[in-house]
């Protein structure tokens, strides 16, 4: 069952990738900017703290 969701997960985002390029490339950019800011307020956070 797991590997059947894992299949259906990656077909997914390739089809998503080929019909809508532009969307994954919005959804990409989304999830990189998220963890960027993480990691900046993580740093800012401790450069603070000392």
């Amino acid at each position: 069952m797991k590997k059947a969701l894992i299949i259906l997960l990656v077909a997914f985002v390739v089809y998503f990738l080929l019909a809508e390029p532009d969307g994954m490339a919005d959804i990409f950019s989304t999830i990189f900017d998220f963890f960027g800011d993480l990691f900046d307020a993580i740093i800012l956070f401790f450069e603070e703290l000392f």
